[in-house]
């Protein structure tokens, strides 16, 4: 398991700056620091420290797979049948080098991981899980969970704190009936 490194405290600006790149990660930084209302200097500087700290991890594109076609998306939640901690390592380890494997979760509570899987069929999805519990993973059970179709995709990071604390910087706010829903931090 990695060990999580410590928070670093930000700032209502940061927030702000978070929030723009995580909707748009081909913004300019000229036109990142209008949108936050900062200097350019500023606003590349505190890019720049944000980056430096691991805060931002990568930039990419997010792909379409119903126009790219022949992609199902599969979420499975697994049980383990041991739970030592060197059971889980071996687990965490050995499925960070699955390319079908596209996220996994550690979860409390009836289940012991949550993974995202891509197949191009249902067939070698089939294929794919019957050669995973045979790789002596320590694999109990699964349940698999498919994709039919993206309601919302909203990376919450960033967000769910920014909406709740920085009205004063211009973010939209949630529906007043729902803010007794959302800690605020």
């Amino acid at each position: 398991m990695k060990s999580k490194p410590d928070p670093v405290r930000l700032d209502a600006w940061d927030l702000r700056m978070l929030s723009e790149i995580q909707s748009d990660g081909r913004i300019s930084k000229s036109e990142l620091a209008k949108r936050v209302h900062l200097s350019a200097s500023a606003c590349s500087e505190r890019l720049r420290v944000l980056q430096a700290a691991g805060i931002i991890e990568g930039f990419y594109a997010r792909l379409s797979p119903a126009l790219i076609g022949g992609i199902i998306s599969i979420m499975v939640e697994m049980v383990l049948d041991r739970h030592r901690l060197e059971d889980q390592r071996h687990f965490e380890t050995a499925i960070q080098e699955i390319p079908e494997i596209l996220d996994c979760w550690a979860i409390g509570g009836r289940i012991d991981y949550l993974i995202r899987v891509s197949s191009p069929s249902m067939a070698a999805y089939q294929d794919f899980m019957e050669g995973l519990l045979q790789a002596g993973l320590g694999i109990d059970q699964y349940y698999s969970l498919v994709e039919t179709g993206e309601i919302q995709f909203t990376d919450p990071l960033v967000r769910s704190k920014a909406t709740v604390n920085h009205r004063s910087l211009g973010f939209h706010g949630i529906p007043a009936k729902l803010e007794r829903c959302f800690p605020v931090y």
